[in-house]
């Protein structure tokens, strides 16, 4: 077997799997398997210059593999002895590794050996991924082979490569973890799309690590240590962390001293139930005030100009009982601001979360409210379109952020039928939609003629519409005023002294129970009508600009 032949047979996967493998039993970290995969390599290049001509070429690499693996061992160890003492001497310049791209001739390959280092760079992200999806989430061999696309077997013998690491730390969470799994139901308000980093943090020791930083900083080998989890998949998940979905907002921060602690607000619920105490203290003020509002302003909700009939001032409710509460929060704020907090500059950014942790075993609802709006533009002859609701408890979420509203049948339908359409004109495709539409609350049928169920209202008057919900600002003010006095009292001893700037959010947290709370005493009096079925009309509207 000649020289190009043999390069040929180090570039082929399966011997690459199986050199990643020999290297992953012996190394303590990823980029250690790297390396020493890289000083094989370079090895058997080396030797097959001085002898191009081998008959066996499995024999002949592994020899190679096994006299690298024992220099490799002594380098490492002088590696250590000299990391410990800070004194760099020649002979540790000399044990550096050289570019592989030094000892190769033709630029043919150089690009081939590059080819091997991106496999070999490949397998280390998929081994470390089939070690935490068994070891750390617990998934059958199975489950991981359907996730990473790859094969049940190959999941397996990845599983026995990794039996040496495995050893040192990497068992499975309910036997080891250190401290007691939590979960982190993380809010955010913002844009999400594209800079949201809950995205990251949807697995289970993805969470503990965040929580771990929440109020301290540490370093990978703290988190490591108090997790039971080995080192290479703490620094795997803190990078993660750190960059989040943008690369410049995670739920992590990395110090100076090379620690990490908490990037965004989380709470205990012990915690958010003793915050959110300032809130539901004023609650029946709150809802008096609600009542009182929509009671007496009947005649001008009612005779606000909707693009589609509205008679009914309980369903219109709907989507000004969140503009409203969210006032609330902004004088809470506004008084915190120029009272308590008149030193500290908010923060500013496209998205921010904040979070409540409570033990995975522990069964909680937190009723949680969101309001989700999107637009689109050019859409089935309108100019502009926006589209709104809120969900949480009794409602269900039409339209997320980042939703295309073009490739939506029903949203398009729904466009359609603003001037009415006759159910007649419509083929039999459209009618299938339509009967969606009709199930899921967006369009209503009255005689043969399909109508916008959900509240439209012309684009230029979106600011008229949002107005409603201010008129009642005199009369919740004191009620403000009074939960910042106490809300303050939270701040100072809740929220971490780096994480100061992000005080409104502490306040956006801790205000969520309310508006569950005043859509159920709303509805308790009469002044809400409560929806037939979660997916449904009740807090939609949808603004249009011809």
């Amino acid at each position: 077997m000649g020289y190009e032949e043999t390069i040929k047979q180090l570039a082929d996967k399966a011997f690459l799997d199986k050199l990643y493998g020999f290297a992953y039993k012996r190394c303590n970290s990823s980029p250690e398997v790297e390396d020493l995969c890289s000083e094989i390599i370079l090895s058997v290049i080396i030797s097959l210059r001085k002898n191009p001509q081998i008959e066996n070429f499995n024999a002949y690499v592994w020899t190679v593999a096994h006299g690298v693996y024992a220099d490799f061992c002594k380098k490492r160890n002088l590696q250590s002895r000299m990391q410990i003492t800070h004194d760099y001497s020649d002979d540790f310049l000399n044990m550096q590794t050289n570019p592989i791209d030094e000892f190769m001739e033709s630029e043919e390959e150089k690009i081939q050996i590059r080819k091997i280092m991106y496999d070999i760079s490949f397998l280390s992200k998929i081994y470390r991924e089939v070690m935490v999806l068994y070891y750390l989430d617990e998934m059958k061999t199975q489950q991981i082979a359907a996730n990473l696309g790859i094969s049940e077997t190959a999941v397996k013998q990845r599983l026995f490569s990794a039996r040496n690491t495995s050893k040192k730390g990497a068992t499975k969470m309910d036997k080891k973890y250190a401290l007691k799994p939590v979960d982190i139901a993380f809010i955010g308000t913002g844009s999400p799309v594209g800079n949201d980093p809950r995205t990251k943090a949807e697995r289970v020791l993805s969470k503990n690590v965040v929580y771990l930083c929440k109020n301290e900083a540490l370093s990978a080998k703290e988190i490591s240590e108090k997790l039971g989890v080995p080192m290479p998949f703490i620094e795997d998940e803190l990078e993660i962390q750190v960059k989040g979905e943008n690369g410049n907002y995670g739920l992590l921060r990395k110090l100076e001293n090379g620690k990490y602690i908490s990037n965004v607000i989380i709470l205990d619920i012990s915690e958010f139930n003793q915050a959110s105490q300032s809130y539901q203290n004023e609650l029946d003020d709150f809802c008096n005030c609600l009542i009182e509002y929509f009671n007496t302003n009947r005649k001008k909700i009612l005779s606000f100009p909707f693009l589609n009939e509205q008679n009914d001032v309980g369903f219109i409710a709907w989507s000004l009982i969140s503009s409203i509460t969210w006032n609330l929060e902004g004088i809470v704020n506004d008084c915190l601001s120029k009272k308590y907090l008149k030193d500290i500059e908010l923060v500013k950014r496209e998205f921010s979360s904040v979070g409540i942790a409570n033990y995975l075993d522990d069964d909680i609802n937190l009723y949680f409210y969101g309001c989700d709006g999107l637009g689109g533009e050019n859409l089935c002859g309108y100019k502009k379109v926006h589209f709104c609701n809120i969900y949480g408890a009794r409602i269900e979420k039409h339209y997320g952020c980042g939703h295309n509203l073009s490739t939506d049948a029903q949203f398009m339908l729904m466009l359609k039928c603003i001037d009415g359409v006759d159910v007649n004109s419509l083929s039999e495709s459209e009618k299938e939609v339509a009967a969606k539409a009709i199930e899921s609350g967006l369009i209503k049928k009255s005689g043969d003629i399909l109508r916008p169920k959900i509240l439209v209202l012309d684009y230029k008057n979106r600011n008229d519409f949002n107005k409603l919900s201010e008129d009642i600002k005199p009369q919740i003010e004191p009620i403000g005023r009074k939960i910042a006095d106490n809300l303050a009292k939270e701040i100072k001893t809740m929220v971490p002294r780096h994480l100061m700037n992000e005080y409104s959010l502490f306040s956006m947290l801790v205000s969520v129970p309310i508006l569950h709370q005043s859509i159920e005493k709303c509805i308790e009096k009469g002044v809400l009508k409560a929806p037939e079925k979660p997916l449904c009309a009740e807090g939609c509207y949808l603004a249009i600009e011809k």
